[in-house]
C-alpha cells in the first residue's frame, strides 16, 4: 500500500470519531428563557403590566400574516374590543390594551404543574 494511503486510512476513523461528539454549548440559542423571566421582563411601548384587570389572556398565536390572541375564550385580532378594551398589539407571551388613553399589558398565565404525584 502506499503511504499515504496509510496515512488517510489511519487519519479517518479519528476524524470521524471526533465529529460524533459535537462540543457542549453553554447556552442554546433556540430554548425559550424561562416563564420568570418572560412575565418579569419590561414591556415594550411603555405599557404597564395588569394588576387584578379581569381580562385573561390563555394564548396568542403568531402567524406569518396575522396575529391572534385568545381573550377571556374570545378570539381577537389587534383593533377589537373587549370590555372597553381595544387590543392595540399581540406578541407571543402577552398582549397590550388601551383604554381611555391608558396602555396596560396582559400576560399569557403559563402552566401549574400537579405536584400531586
Amino acid at each position: 500500500m502506499a503511504p499515504l494511503t496509510m496515512l488517510l486510512m489511519a487519519t479517518v476513523p479519528s476524524l470521524l470519531a471526533a465529529a460524533d461528539d459535537p462540543p457542549e454549548l453553554e447556552h442554546n440559542p433556540f430554548s425559550r428563557p424561562p416563564s420568570e423571566a418572560i412575565a418579569s421582563a419590561p414591556a415594550r411601548g411603555g405599557a404597564e403590566p395588569v394588576t387584578g384587570d379581569p381580562l385573561q389572556l390563555q394564548a396568542t398565536m403568531i402567524g406569518s400574516v396575522q396575529r391572534l390572541a385568545n381573550v377571556d375564550g374570545r378570539i381577537l385580532r389587534r383593533g377589537d374590543e373587549i370590555q372597553g378594551h381595544v387590543l392595540v398589539a399581540i406578541h407571543e407571551r402577552y398582549a397590550v390594551f388601551e383604554r381611555n388613553g391608558k396602555r396596560t399589558t396582559v400576560y399569557v398565565k403559563p402552566l401549574q404543574a400537579d405536584n400531586d404525584e
